[in-house]
């Protein structure tokens, strides 16, 4: 987590730097609507665009697994109780 966090912190510092040394205007074309921008920032936007679409797209397989990773700890926690139960019913107390 630690490292997540210091690593998105040096990319949001390079893109501050990477958008003050390029400053030359440009414009881009947005589903048809014209829009004016620096080219750093522009860059930037477009990269921080990639980079929410990517982790939306690998959300679902996330859920998924964490499901999944769930499922399998109760069924864990449901085989072990029942081994215990067995086992106590097979060593007759003392």
């Amino acid at each position: 987590m630690l490292v997540s966090l210091v690593l998105a912190v040096a990319f949001s510092v390079l893109a501050v730097f990477f958008a003050n040394y390029n400053q030359t205007v440009v414009q881009v074309s947005v589903f048809g609507y014209p829009a004016k921008g620096s080219l750093g920032v522009v860059i930037v936007v477009a990269v921080g665009l990639g980079v929410l679409l990517g982790v939306l797209v690998m959300l679902p397989s996330i859920v998924s697994r964490s499901w999944a990773l769930i499922r399998h700890k109760r069924k864990i926690e449901d085989l072990q109780s029942a081994l215990q139960q067995n086992y106590q019913k097979e060593i007759p107390p003392e």
